[in-house]
């Protein structure tokens, strides 16, 4: 039974100011990637200059199968590829589909914080020591709080992390 390769948008973290030349090299080795960029003014002492900038630093994507993905890596310039858990990211079609339509009228993008996670909702730690952990927000700004509870005995743990290591938790279990 023959079973058919499935591509994946998979994102990349780059060096610093990496991106264009990762996503030339990829291209060269024919690997499907996407660099969303948009439009800068940037300020120097004798002039301002339009520039066409990635609109995610140090990321790139590729559709790539999981061979391709390993081959990927061994790109000058590729730093790893994001995971979440140990499983690297998947990005939805529909995402980078919608990234390209709105990449249509450049002048109009602008990168904005991703809203944290409300009070109350159930988060994971993604990184860092506490990697793993899961529980719900009590506090954030630019650390988090989140509480495990421990039901059996009607207690809670506040635990201290920084805001940017936790994400929502779609499963929904809290300890």
């Amino acid at each position: 039974m023959h079973t058919s390769v499935q591509r994946k948008w998979r994102v990349f973290y780059t060096r610093a100011r990496a991106e264009k030349k990762c996503e030339q090299r990829l291209v060269q080795r024919r690997v499907e990637v996407y660099l969303p960029t948009h439009k800068v003014v940037r300020q120097w002492k004798d002039r301002k200059k339009k520039v066409i900038e990635p609109l995610f630093r140090n990321y790139i994507f590729a559709h790539v199968d999981e061979q391709e993905r390993l081959r990927v890596l061994k790109t000058p310039g590729i730093v790893r590829c994001v995971s979440f858990g140990g499983t690297p990211a998947e990005v939805d079609e529909g995402e980078i589909e919608q990234l390209k339509i709105a990449q249509k009228d450049p002048k109009r993008l602008r990168l904005v914080d991703f809203p944290l996670p409300g009070l109350g909702e159930v988060v994971t730690v993604t990184e860092g020591p506490l990697r793993g952990l899961c529980g719900e927000v009590l506090d954030h700004g630019s650390q988090c709080y989140v509480i495990l509870r421990v039901t059996a005995i009607r207690q809670a743990v506040r635990v201290h992390v920084p805001a940017a290591w936790v994400r929502r938790d779609h499963s929904e279990h809290v300890a």
